[in-house]
């Protein structure tokens, strides 16, 4: 009995031992393996490769302090998940699968080991990595190259003697000024000395704006559209939406620039219903006559089953296309 007993112990222990032997060093003391003054990494686990290797990829993002949106679907997992910047761990009566995250931040020169699957567990293992050396050449490259656009962009409006022109290149430096932001966070997450050799930088972003606001305040226009039929009221309203949410003052009268708005179409009747087919054409002129925005396009046929319905229907795609559109083209 003795005998039997001091064999199972030993096949016991020899088990453990064998099973302890089989974990990677990556996952039981990542510190050694990946040195923090050297790397960033995070751990992932899930029912699958992929799934685990996602997961890992969401908690880096954490290093960020960015949002990682996560998509759930109805499979059977065990792990831990990033969600609006907290960690959630979830058992095994969990039903979920990181199918997709999106970022504000681009991670660069992100790598991961090979992955370690557990029996006992029936779980995967993978463990994400980002030299901070190497990512931070990467991002220190895509940021200069971003500020010299913006230098540009600032030369080019400084030197235009167009206002709206003026106005627009401001938006577009502003417009990079924000990716440049969040690259120069990226970086200085990862080497946080390196904030130093970017303040002069960041204050001239962080100028961008006030100088666009300033311009904006001496741009006002009048809106003028081609008919006074009550239905086509609604673009009216969608184009000075668009003028305010862009910063921009509209007055009836005594303004820099007009807005012409031009409304044209075909109407057709079938017994499925009626039709209509509508185009439109906004034109920005200055105090001097000359354009300087042009807004073309023609929209599809849209039906209904009576035709004012169709109008309602085909009016509605006309703003919902202006508020993605004008302005931003």
């Amino acid at each position: 009995m003795k005998q039997f007993l001091l064999f199972l112990h030993i096949s016991i222990f020899f088990l453990f031992s064998v099973s302890a032997k089989n974990i990677p060093d990556w996952l039981k003391n990542p510190e050694k393996e990946f040195p923090e003054e050297k790397f960033i990494y995070a751990t992932g686990k899930g029912n699958s490769e992929k799934s685990a290797q996602n997961s890992a990829l969401a908690n880096i993002s954490l290093y960020f302090d960015v949002k990682t949106d996560i998509v759930m679907r109805s499979v059977k997992e065990l792990g831990d998940f990033q969600s609006d910047r907290e960690i959630h761990s979830v058992d095994s009566e969990s039903y979920f699968q990181i199918n997709n995250i999106s970022s504000s931040a681009d991670f660069f020169l992100v790598k991961f080991t090979e992955s370690y699957y557990d029996k006992k567990t029936d779980t995967f293992s993978i463990l994400a990595y980002i030299n901070r050396t190497e990512a931070a050449q990467i991002y220190s490259m895509r940021i200069e190259g971003l500020l010299n656009s913006i230098r540009e962009l600032k030369s080019s409006a400084k030197t235009e003697s167009e206002p709206f022109f003026a106005a627009e290149t401001l938006r577009k430096a502003e417009e990079l000024g924000k990716i440049a932001e969040n690259y120069i966070k990226c970086e200085t997450t990862i080497i946080p000395d390196n904030l130093i050799k970017y303040k002069p930088e960041l204050k001239m972003i962080s100028e961008i704006a006030r100088e666009r606001t300033e311009l904006k305040k001496s741009l006002t226009f009048s809106i003028n559209m081609n008919t006074s039929e009550k239905k086509y009221s609604p673009v009216f309203t969608t184009v000075a939406s668009v003028l305010e949410k862009n910063g921009y003052s509209y007055s009836l009268e005594n303004s820099k620039y007009k807005i012409l708005i031009n409304i044209s179409g075909t109407e057709e009747s079938y017994k499925a219903g009626e039709f209509v087919r509508l185009s439109i054409d906004v034109l920005i002129l200055n105090d001097s006559g000359n354009g300087v925005y042009t807004y073309s396009k023609a929209f599809g046929r849209t039906g209904g089953k009576t035709l004012e319905q169709a109008y309602i229907l085909a009016i509605n795609n006309i703003k919902n296309d202006l508020e993605e559109n004008f302005l931003s083209e």
